[in-house]
């Protein structure tokens, strides 16, 4: 089939929880297992419980999708787990059409996305559309009115003692700006307390708390601004970007590296970003991917260091991708040089230029580990950039270095870099 199946630790990465994973892989083995088979598409398998049916077992790899006849309500199962964990060890034959039982589901999830693909493609009704982008506008200049509301309470009190208590301001005015349909601010304000951290913090707050204010100024400019500083000012709002009509737009093919991968948990939503980087065009890319408490689990996407060939579309940011077609095809990564901290600090000049609330840019930077006070990273002009590092990834870091220079990939913002992986020898090591 020529089907490149994936790791024990990719799968295992699936699971919903540390008992799902635990039991998957006591299902790993042939013997419950019967009627086994995988195409290019799909993996199925009938598993032999404690009752007299066994368990029909499918799974679709693309997103991946599971389907399974047990009762489980978790996604996936032990079994499709169990299932994946068979497959990736060679354990399930290549087959030329999926069993009945797997088919049917198959060619049911294959109407459905056809379905999808008309409704998408089907004319919009103008005036019903215009209208509703007119209430979601009204709602977020509800939520925006608030926010600078108490962005003038904020000065006008004074900062003092926002360090002792920052969670405790923010929060209520977060949780009215999702109300208010606007999650990006509302993500921008919850992240205010990490500016109040160390010495110094009354300037990085004063700072964030003017580029919030510039940015409810600029929507109540919307329809006057150019349309690259327009579609800016959306994006950190949070107003959305249909998936379909960035599918719609053109492709980008290439040999995908991902770099580094990061989580975040906020209001019961786990949001995953897998940075990529490619080989041809040495564009980064980022997937983001939400996983709601007690619902499917995360879909795949590939491994720190691990390369994947195929399509992605870009929103109209440039960064923020969607996979627009096969990825399945691997092959070894071509690592790039990287730069030095000038051109890195230049390059996300000039996207701050375009974006001035820009937080993290995605760098490749070459340099030398050192540690004078605090972690740096010395280029080979002997400039530095302070690195903001746990200590296991700076432990990491020094170890694959070897006192030499290498090339880490990770997010500079303003005062610092964030390093995702470091690349040495051909390969990516995740921090």
């Amino acid at each position: 089939m020529g089907v490149d199946r994936w790791t024990r630790e990719q799968v295992l990465e699936l699971a919903p929880d540390v008992s799902s994973a635990r039991a998957g892989e006591k299902l790993s083995a042939a013997a419950p297992w019967s009627d086994t088979g995988t195409t290019a598409t799909a993996v199925w398998g009938q598993c032999q419980g404690s009752g007299k049916r066994p368990y029909q077992t499918v799974v679709e790899l693309a997103e991946p999708a599971y389907k399974c006849s047990c009762p489980s309500r978790k996604f996936p199962c032990k079994h499709a787990l169990g299932l994946l964990l068979l497959w990736s060890d060679g354990g399930v034959p290549d087959a030329r059409e999926p069993a009945d039982f797997a088919a049917t589901w198959l060619d049911s999830r294959s109407r459905r996305r056809e379905q999808a693909v008309e409704r998408a493609a089907a004319p919009k009704d103008p005036e019903r559309a215009a209208r509703t982008a007119a209430q979601r506008t009204e709602t977020v200049a509800g939520g925006i009115a608030e926010l600078r509301l108490w962005l003038l309470d904020q000065v006008h009190g004074g900062l003092s003692g926002m360090d002792g208590d920052a969670y405790s301001r923010v929060d209520p005015l977060a949780r009215r700006l999702v109300d208010a349909k606007a999650p990006a601010l509302a993500a921008r304000v919850r992240r205010l307390p990490q500016t109040v951290v160390g010495a110094g913090w009354p300037d990085r707050l004063l700072r964030e708390l003017g580029l919030l204010w510039m940015l409810t100024e600029a929507h109540s400019r919307l329809d006057s601004l150019p349309e690259d500083i327009a579609g800016a000012v959306r994006r950190h709002v949070g107003y959305p970007v249909a998936s379909a009509d960035v599918l719609a737009g053109p492709a980008v093919h290439d040999a995908w590296t991902a770099l580094g991968r990061t989580e975040t948990v906020e209001e019961n939503v786990t949001t995953r970003r897998t940075w990529l980087h490619g080989e041809e065009t040495g564009r980064w890319a980022v997937i983001l991917d939400f996983k709601v408490r007690g619902g499917p689990s995360l879909p795949r996407r590939p491994a720190v260091g691990a390369t994947e060939v195929g399509p992605l579309a870009f929103h109209p940011d440039g960064l923020r991708a969607l996979v627009a077609g096969d990825m399945s095809g691997r092959r070894p990564a071509v690592l790039r040089a990287g730069v030095t901290c000038e051109r890195a600090r230049a390059d996300r000049a000039r996207r701050c230029a375009a974006d001035p609330w820009v937080v993290d840019h995605p760098v490749l930077l070459a340099g030398t580990p050192a540690d004078s006070v605090t972690p740096h990273l010395v280029d080979r002009d002997g400039l530095a950039v302070p690195l903001r590092v746990t200590d296991e990834a700076w432990w990491t870091l020094l170890a694959v270095s070897g006192g030499s220079e290498v090339v880490v990939a990770g997010l500079l913002d303003g005062a610092a870099l964030t390093p995702l992986s470091v690349l040495a020898n051909d390969k990516a090591v995740a921090l």
